[in-house]
């Protein structure tokens, strides 16, 4: 068997590495975005690939959802919009806090999560 050390400074090192990834990914993007801009086209060209550049909306609803939620449902449209919150229903089953025949829909099976803490 492994030594534990090992493998959680493994785990650490290759989440670390995933978290600076991510930072120059970002940074990349930004670069792209702007270089894009400066050129004033939708497309990049790399050694082997190309690279498409989209601009869209991004919604940024409010902290707290109080109003809008009430606005839907006063308009109509919550049974539209409205979906199932998994993180919620998903404890509930486990726990045995939900009806049974919804119960017997869903299988459940052994899953690991995996964090790192300091020492």
């Amino acid at each position: 068997m492994a030594n534990d050390n090992k493998l959680v400074d493994e785990y650490e090192k290759l989440q670390n590495l995933k978290n600076e990834l991510d930072v120059k990914i970002e940074e990349l993007k930004k670069e792209i975005v702007n270089l894009a801009r400066e050129k004033n086209t939708d497309m990049l060209l790399g050694t082997s690939k190309k690279c498409s550049i989209r601009e869209y909306i991004k919604v940024i609803y409010p902290e707290n959802k109080t109003r809008i939620i009430e606005l839907i449902k006063e308009k109509g449209l919550y049974e539209k919009f409205s979906s199932i919150n998994y993180f919620k229903l998903g404890p509930a089953i486990v726990k045995g806090n939900i009806d049974y025949d919804i119960q017997n829909l869903v299988r459940k099976e052994k899953a690991f999560r995996l964090s790192l803490l300091d020492i």
